[in-house]
């Protein structure tokens, strides 16, 4: 009686735990799965706030992660002025007056 149950059924929806498990890469979490819905980067199903994916939508996460993620890691990121500085240098500190106080009144 399962047997038939299971056939009436288009497809089957993951959550996003469940369709990392189904991918079965370790560079795909279900992190990166609700990242990916919650920015609208790929197609996906919504059922309330709950996100849901068929195993079209899972193709298609994995497809758009092996095209645009690779782009995404060669990003050259530019260091901050912390990350210039030599460690155990102070900092100058610099007066800037702030946007309540910063204008002066006229009269």
């Amino acid at each position: 009686m399962s047997a038939v149950a299971e056939e009436e059924v288009p497809y089957r929806l993951y959550t996003c735990k469940q369709g990392a498990e189904r991918i079965g890469s370790d560079a795909i979490k279900a992190s990166t799965l609700a990242r990916l819905a919650r920015e609208g980067l790929v197609t996906h199903t919504r059922i309330g706030r709950k996100v849901a994916w068929t195993d079209e939508q899972l193709a298609g996460a994995v497809a758009y992660l092996a095209t645009n993620g690779a782009r995404r890691r060669a990003a050259v990121k530019t260091p901050s002025p912390a990350e210039t500085r030599p460690r155990g240098a102070v900092t100058p500190l610099v007066a800037r007056p702030g946007r309540r106080y910063g204008k002066t009144l006229t009269t």
